[in-house]
């Protein structure tokens, strides 16, 4: 007997912030495909949010166009399966969108500067696939806790990691915006992956670093801890970066189990 599969539902809320006067981020939620995609462009003026949607539209067009049915029917009965060809399919398609992404600031002098970092996950009943490339993140909001799912692809991040800079350090360092892997920047990128295990009341938070650069992790945490419903607390949370002096761009996606 296969048990029904509870809902899973998405909200999401982006924010031009206090500082910029145009949206460079780009999102967008599938309830039905069961997934959620946002993308943070870097390049300047124009530039950044072209490398963002077409990585966001790229995405989600290969979702409608070739997603397998048959994973439908894997995913009730065998999640981690289930998680292997989903992986396979978004390494396959990432790497599309960062071809597209490159190959038109090759092939057009105004974009050759363009690019985007990427957080996606792929939902599934107790299981999620989350792929990332850059410094947007990805977090399990699990009993009450905040973990961080993600690590981000950062030059401060490296530095840290190796001991040469603190945490302390890396948050106050000028170079905290430097990342080290982006889509479009090249023309090949390797995702990451992440299999964070879920239960029932638990959350996921997607993000860009228009929330993170302003809002500490404690913040973000006393953020859910108020309770709210998820439309609410991406509210919240965009309310917190702006008054934190809002300096990017902000977006925030919601996963509730």
């Amino acid at each position: 007997m296969v048990a029904v599969e509870k809902p899973i539902r998405f909200f999401g809320l982006s924010d031009v912030g206090r500082r910029r006067d145009h949206n460079e981020d780009a999102y967008f939620l599938s309830e039905t495909g069961r997934f959620a995609i946002l993308a943070d462009g870097m390049g300047g003026r124009h530039y950044g949010e072209v490398a963002a949607n077409m990585t966001v539209d790229s995405i989600r067009e290969q979702f409608d166009t070739f997603f397998p049915p048959s994973v439908d029917e894997i995913r009730r009965t065998d999640q981690s399966r289930c998680a292997d060809m989903v992986t396979c399919l978004l390494d396959e398609w990432i790497r599309h969108a960062n071809a597209m992404v490159w190959k038109k600031g090759r092939n057009d002098e105004r974009y050759k500067e363009m690019g985007t970092t990427l957080v996606m996950v792929y939902a599934l009943p107790s299981l999620a696939v989350v792929a990332y490339i850059g410094d947007s993140r990805a977090y399990l909001v699990h009993d009450g806790s905040l973990e961080l799912v993600t690590h981000d692809h950062s030059f401060v991040n490296s530095q840290v990691a190796s001991g040469a800079m603190t945490e302390a350090e890396a948050q106050e360092s000028k170079q905290k915006n430097i990342i080290t892997r982006a889509i479009g920047t090249g023309l090949h990128v390797k995702p990451e992956f992440r299999y964070p295990h879920i239960g029932p009341g638990d959350r996921l938070l997607l993000c860009s670093d228009g929330l993170t650069d302003m809002v500490p992790d404690e913040g973000i945490q006393e953020i859910f801890d108020r309770g709210l419903p998820a439309q609410e607390t991406c509210q919240a949370l965009v309310d917190a970066a702006n008054e934190a002096g809002g300096k990017d761009n902000i977006t925030v996606l919601i996963v509730e189990y």
